[in-house]
């Protein structure tokens, strides 16, 4: 179990110093798609896993949303595109 904490933190590490928060939030948006049942995130809680703040996250979602990958509807996001999405993430 120790194992697999230290995993994720060296990812975490690696993923805060290696990509963007447009990026970065691009996986975040990926990862909560696939858990049906994880409650939505604010923007404030997106910006906090994130490591910015809420002014970024939604700089970012704007920019995700122009580039046709998103649709914000009001307080939901919809991914539009989600291989265009995961390019985005890994950049």
């Amino acid at each position: 179990m120790l194992a697999a904490r230290c995993r994720q933190l060296v990812a975490m590490i690696e993923d805060l110093s290696l990509h963007g928060v447009t990026a970065r939030l691009a996986g975040l948006l990926l990862d909560q798609a696939t858990q049906p049942d994880a409650p939505a995130l604010t923007r404030a809680q997106m910006a906090a896993r994130l490591g910015t703040v809420r002014e970024m996250v939604s700089r970012s979602l704007r920019e995700l949303e122009q580039d046709g990958l998103i649709r914000l509807e009001g307080a939901r996001i919809v991914i539009a595109d989600r291989a265009g999405l995961a390019r985005r993430a890994e950049r």
